[in-house]
């Protein structure tokens, strides 16, 4: 993904500026160097119009112009991404104005689903930073393999709450023009468990977002809202397909954390029977979703098709639902 969108901002600057970038630049084919959510916002900034907000101003292309230039020109300021992913809060102290909007810009792209982003409080965002630290740990241990995938995808990991003028209430958020990052809800989600399974969540979707970057999973149209297992407002088709695609990988990071625990007895007991729970509701809401795609006659690209196939084959394999 990182060497395709620095291909992609050499050819759009050079478009835009009615000359070639120059060849020395970062973004070279070839080139590895570590990439943030920031870097994929300004260069949607100039690809694509936002849906909630219309058309962006010129003085925010201006400023993603300049960042992304500044990018290409300073491949030395792109620090090595830490591991675990980076926690930071949505506030001024840690991303200038431009870049708060930038990121509001991509994620709160739904006025009917207004989440009306704000900062953490100090306590929030101290307590959350405690819990992902928890949430990582126990993924790390459980399921090494998931680990090691998620902190590949995910770069950063950004603190938030709604600020009272929200019109949906929600645990976190993604979004294809923010890859390699995902926000939480730090109001909503105060215990470890809830962080992993939102952490887990989010980077199921950012990985099916890398993996249908190149083309759709459904052709239905966007338009077209039908009744999904896992949101109480009408959802497109494509958000039904990523609905079944993360409920599986929830099911996957929570089966092998119960594994786990029955191995080492590393949870509490309090904290089993909530894991038990979360992973039955879950697996509940994978075959709610196949069925909202399958049998809603979803138009399945190949890939689609694929995708879930390999996901129906592990829950079939181990959580397949009996009928009574």
């Amino acid at each position: 993904m990182d060497e395709a969108l620095w291909s992609s901002v050499r050819d759009l600057l050079a478009e835009s500026a009615g000359e070639p970038v120059a060849a020395g630049m970062h973004g070279n084919a070839g080139d590895t160097a570590p990439t943030n959510l920031l870097d994929y916002g300004a260069y949607f900034d100039l690809a694509l119009t936002p849906p909630a907000e219309g058309a962006i101003l010129a003085e925010a292309k201006a400023a993603a112009t300049a960042h992304l230039l500044r990018r290409l020109n300073a491949a030395d300021t792109l620090e090595p991404r830490a591991e675990p992913p980076r926690i930071t809060n949505f506030s001024t102290e840690h991303y200038s104005a431009v870049e708060i909007e930038r990121m509001r810009r991509w994620w709160d792209i739904e006025p009917a689903n207004r989440m009306a982003m704000t900062c953490a409080s100090e306590a929030e965002f101290a307590r959350s930073c405690n819990a992902i630290e928890v949430a990582v740990a126990h993924l790390r241990e459980a399921s090494p393999e998931l680990h090691g995938e998620i902190v590949t995808v995910v770069r950063d990991i950004i603190m938030s709450r709604p600020d009272g003028t929200n019109l949906i209430n929600y645990s976190g958020a993604s979004s294809f023009a923010l890859w390699g990052a995902l926000t939480i809800n730090a109001e909503t989600q105060i215990e470890w468990l809830q962080c992993y399974r939102q952490i887990v969540h989010e980077a199921g979707h950012n990985l099916l977002f890398g993996i249908a970057r190149e083309q759709p999973l459904v052709t239905d149209d966007p338009s077209d809202r039908r009744a999904s297992p896992i949101r109480a407002d009408l959802r497109p088709m494509d958000g039904i397909f990523h609905a079944a695609f993360v409920s599986a990988r929830e099911v996957l990071a929570l089966d092998a954390l119960l594994c786990r625990h029955e191995a080492t007895g590393c949870l509490s007991a309090d904290d089993a029977a909530v894991v038990e729970d979360l992973l039955q509701i879950s697996a509940l809401a994978f075959w709610d979703s196949v069925e909202a795609v399958r049998g809603g006659g979803a138009k399945l690209t190949e890939l689609g098709d694929a995708v879930l196939a390999d996901c129906e084959a592990y829950m079939n394999a181990n959580f397949a639902v009996v009928a009574d």
